[in-house]
């Protein structure tokens, strides 16, 4: 029989929010490709009538979301686990994507996988979680039977918040058959960056922006194009417009995963400024893509980037960004895009992650005490 697993979650895409827990949805869709019987419960907080209420959705894998009350504390929390109890159904394995996903799957008293995502926990993010959150996190890190982050940087950082956690590093998953090697456009080189503009200004647009106006007055015959949307995103227009550059960057806003693909295929180097990150999609995105990456050492992206496949510059300095970038526009015929892509395809593919989640279940079954299936 196949290993039941069901995926607890508080963030995953939908209509409202289409780029909302992208990984989530590609982990799930990883381990149901290793041969795991999935289910997704997305507990999604909500106006509406009465504690709860279910309502399942044609997806893949099979989903129903939790529409739970937007009460105040603590009866929201009541809201949220009743909801959760009873969408759940009879997994051999619950699989969180939060800890407040945990704490609830907790209840469920079934052998608990849980991932770590949010990037709140790296010491680069300025962000801290408040208190209680904070030892809320904590119980639910040390009671898991097993806790996956997808970076060293984000295990590092989980270890120094619960030392008692079980963690084992499980990456991020790539779409390895719609990201695909391209040939680039010829002639104007074409850089990319893509991320939310969100307010936090965490992939560092503005860093970019000022990279961009250094390297422009140096050489000419290349342009940036920016996919993503958010609050910051009117800001950095008007940025371009001060620095002179907006003839030579375009801001696309959102576009959806097939729309990326082809971008990446299009272009000739990715960019990514950020000021912290875990292991980003996008980056293996472009890495399936066979793009080379010029991205800032922070996080979990050293662990992406290596002599083979890109440069690191440093965070925060968009000179050390624009000086990158024109070292990898001067050797951007030494780099393998095949290469790029096999390696990321075989690190980062369904196929490789789905594995790993695999083997995570079954030696969270083995650690609780749980015989499979």
């Amino acid at each position: 029989m196949p290993l039941k697993v069901l995926f607890l979650t508080t963030s995953y895409p939908s209509a409202e929010s289409p780029v909302d827990g992208v990984f989530v949805r590609e982990h799930a869709r990883a381990a149901a490709l290793a041969g795991a019987e999935v289910r997704v419960v997305h507990l999604q907080r909500t106006s509406g009538r009465g504690l709860y209420e279910l309502v399942p959705e044609d997806d893949d894998p099979p989903l129903v979301r939790v529409r739970y009350r937007r009460f105040g504390r603590p009866l929201s929390y009541v809201a949220f686990a009743a909801g959760a109890r009873a969408a759940a159904g009879a997994p051999d394995v619950v699989h969180a994507t939060s800890h407040l996903a945990a704490l609830a799957a907790l209840g469920l008293r079934k052998p608990l996988v849980y991932s770590e995502h949010w990037s709140v926990f790296l010491p680069d993010n300025p962000a801290r979680l408040p208190a209680p959150m904070a030892r809320a996190a904590r119980f639910a890190l040390e009671h898991a039977q097993l806790v996956l982050p997808p970076s060293e940087a984000m295990r590092a950082a989980l270890a120094a918040q619960a030392p008692r956690a079980r963690l084992r590093v499980v990456p991020n998953v790539v779409d390895d058959e719609l990201f695909r090697p391209g040939r680039g456009q010829g002639g104007e080189r074409r850089l990319l960056t893509a991320g939310l503009l969100g307010a936090n200004g965490a992939k560092g647009v503005d860093y970019l922006l000022d990279a961009v106006a250094l390297l422009a007055r140096e050489r000419n015959g290349f342009r940036l194009d920016v996919v993503g949307d958010g609050e910051l995103r009117g800001d950095y227009e008007a940025q371009a417009r001060r620095l002179g550059v907006d003839p030579i960057v375009e801001f696309h806003g959102f576009r959806p995963k097939p729309e990326l693909a082809e971008a990446m295929r299009r272009a000739d180097l990715f960019v990514l400024a950020s000021r912290f990150e875990n292991n980003p999609c996008v980056v293996l995105e472009a890495m399936a893509s066979g793009l080379p990456v010029v991205a800032t050492r922070v996080g979990g992206l050293p662990e992406l980037v290596d002599e083979g496949s890109g440069l690191l510059a440093e965070p925060r300095d968009p000179a050390s960004i624009a000086a990158r970038i024109g070292e990898a526009l001067d050797r951007l015929d030494a780099f393998d895009r095949e290469a790029i892509a096999r390696r990321a395809r075989e690190r980062y593919g369904r196929e490789a992650v789905g594995k790993l989640l695999l083997t995570a279940y079954e030696d969270a079954q083995r650690e609780a005490g749980t015989p499979a299936p």
